[in-house]
């Protein structure tokens, strides 16, 4: 079987720095709010070292594996639902296969609809990846302005209310000449679209060209919040998954310069090219019903194999379009074409990326 080639190591690097919260207090960062946290570091160095011995022999295996294969596919599951455990991790175990969830923390702490942080300590310690989804599942990248947002408006006319969603949150809209402030009130939609309500009436006039977003105090702080909590409950953080497919303006470089691999960087079909390949700017395809028909799997994961990429697949599976049937028969697919399912960060060391 061919044996895919192995890159050089991109030496990217995390970035640290203080936070400033927003939206969030001190307490839900606390890591005393959750058991397992009285071991002594001493001791828990000794767990980690027997674990890893005897963890190597199974790893080389894997290793081999994998090098043997037709080609890797990662399987990512956004928004940490708790269909997750009860669906996703139910049907993976059935064939021994990972996969990885895109976490949001915030709404794991306060809603039981998501995964508990033991239940992800588990899906990770059974070989699953967890990867940073933000706090709260905002959306980082920039939206355009849905007409001329004028001095003195309330509401904020944009081509989606997404950074509505939570009261308080800083924005910036900006054109190519103007750029000001705003702070959010809620959002709706009217005759005329969907909006942002504003605290205070705008200060100045900004074109209809123009586009919103937070400042990049808050969009930095998001991210470090992100990976500070999922790694105070014990788990390891190993790349980001944009909310919303919402990738564009300055959220780029500040999600580039914090994490090794993003798995939805840009839209198309899933195949990341192994030459030039920039982990931070990897595609990925939808398998819920109504994106994906078991024709349209087949010829992917025939592709996955035939072409020298990296394959990646992503779905909700709280949907009612992401039914048991469909991790299922996308599994299966990719097992009959000879190929490696695999975490990112299996994916990466592979390819000598990490």
């Amino acid at each position: 079987m061919p044996r895919r080639s192995l890159l050089s190591a991109t030496g990217l690097a995390l970035a640290g720095g203080v936070a400033t919260a927003y939206g969030l207090s001190d307490s839900e960062d606390d890591p005393t709010n959750d058991d397992g946290r009285n071991a002594s570091s001493e001791s828990r160095s000794r767990e980690l070292a027997a674990e890893s011995e005897r963890a190597e022999p199974e790893t080389d295996e894997r290793s081999s594996a994998i090098a043997e294969s037709e080609g890797m596919v990662v399987f990512t599951y956004d928004d940490s639902p708790i269909e997750d455990y009860t669906l996703a991790y139910d049907v993976h175990q059935e064939y021994d296969a990972p996969g990885c969830v895109a976490a949001c923390p915030g709404l794991m702490r306060t809603d039981d609809a998501y995964l508990e942080p033991g239940q992800l300590r588990e899906m990770q310690a059974d070989g699953w990846g967890v990867m940073s989804h933000t706090y709260y599942h905002r959306s980082l990248g920039r939206i355009r302005l849905n007409g001329p947002a004028r001095a003195g408006d309330e509401r904020l006319y944009v081509e989606a209310n997404r950074h509505g969603a939570i009261e308080g949150d800083p924005l910036v809209i900006f054109d190519d000449n103007v750029e000001t402030s705003a702070t959010v009130a809620g959002r709706g939609s009217d005759s005329t679209g969907e909006y942002v309500q504003l605290a205070d009436p705008l200060a100045e006039t900004v074109a209809a060209s123009g586009y919103v977003r937070y400042p990049e105090s808050l969009m930095r702080d998001v991210l470090e919040r992100t990976d500070d909590q999922l790694e105070a409950w014990g788990l390891d953080v190993t790349g980001f998954v944009y909310t919303y497919g919402r990738y564009h303006g300055v959220i780029e470089d500040l999600v580039r310069d914090h994490h090794d691999a993003v798995a939805n960087h840009r839209y198309g079909g899933g195949h990341n090219d192994l030459e030039g390949l920039d982990p931070t700017t990897m595609q990925r395809m939808y398998i819920e019903t109504d994106k994906a028909g078991e024709d349209g799997i087949d010829a992917f994961m025939r592709t996955a194999a035939d072409e020298n990429v990296l394959s990646v697949v992503g779905a909700h599976s709280q949907f009612e379009t992401f039914t048991e049937e469909r991790p299922r028969y996308t599994l299966e697919s990719a097992l009959e074409h000879d190929l490696a399912i695999v975490t990112m960060d299996e994916a990466l060391a592979e390819l000598g990326q990490l």
